[in-house]
């Protein structure tokens, strides 16, 4: 199986060769594509993977949805699948099942949705992250996210809708995990924040979470890492498949569910952990 694995990112000097060093792992690195929103930082140069220009003006939603959904139409005459994801999402099927993403896509459904797992920095006993180094040996735990379960490996054209948590397509739970970084380390969180708050958006109504203060950050940042710990991350295990359950009836009564988070960490499996 041929799979891409395409993202659309603008200046994101930690997670663009986090991004890059992911996808190349588990489908080539002749396979990857950024599309490169007009950085300014240098942040997607030597990556060692394809990157494509396109214009920057302010940041529409509308606009990058649609664009995203026909660069993979484009993709997909030339690949069996494409895996879509923000610079700072990582995708990965269960290693208890599958080698890789490849291994994954030849029995995947034609739209794989995945399992949205928030990396979480515990402050008071993990150190700053190295981004440069693998990051299963320094964070390893997550909070279930309904926002992180999105339609993230598709086989045939989709519209994906502003935000990715949906498409033109029913969603189907595959055993894919999304492992998401916003939260993986505060002040790189914080640095981010610093920069999306000073972007210009078409929609104003959109985007919240990329224009909260410090502060609030922070003490979120803080509430969550002092969670109960409860069981393992593990596909189908005990502690995640009531969450999953969740998710898939309220998408059959067609409720909004991307508020429904996880009242728990979980630690990552040592599988997962070796694959981030």
């Amino acid at each position: 199986m041929r799979v891409a694995a395409l993202t659309m990112m603008h200046n994101e000097p930690v997670w663009a060769r986090v991004w890059a060093r992911h996808y190349a792992r588990e489908v080539g690195a002749e396979n990857c594509l950024v599309l490169d929103h007009g950085s300014t930082d240098s942040s997607t140069r030597d990556l060692g993977v394809r990157v494509e220009r396109v214009g920057r003006g302010a940041l529409d939603e509308d606009a990058r949805a649609a664009l995203v959904s026909d660069v993979t139409r484009e993709l997909l005459r030339g690949f069996d699948a494409v895996v879509h994801s923000d610079a700072d999402e990582l995708v990965l099927a269960d290693p208890d099942q599958f080698s890789n993403l490849r291994d994954y896509a030849a029995r995947a459904p034609l739209v794989a949705t995945t399992v949205g797992l928030d990396l979480h920095h515990i402050p008071d006993e993990e150190g700053a992250l190295h981004a440069g180094e693998p990051l299963g040996g320094q964070r390893r735990w997550v909070r279930f996210s309904a926002a992180m379960c999105k339609p993230a490996m598709v086989q045939m054209p989709v519209r994906w809708r502003p935000g990715f948590h949906a498409c033109d397509a029913a969603p189907v739970f595959g055993a894919l995990y999304m492992v998401h970084l916003r939260y993986a380390d505060l002040e790189a969180g914080l640095q981010r924040l610093r920069r999306t708050r000073a972007q210009t958006f078409a929609q104003a109504d959109t985007n919240p979470h990329q224009r909260v203060g410090d502060a609030a950050f922070g003490d979120m940042m803080r509430v969550i890492a002092r969670l109960p710990r409860a069981g393992e991350a593990t596909m189908g295990g005990a502690a995640m498949a009531p969450w999953v359950t969740r998710m898939r009836e309220g998408w059959a009564r067609g409720d909004g569910q991307l508020a429904l988070a996880g009242d728990a960490l979980w630690a990552l499996p040592d599988g997962v952990l070796a694959r981030i």
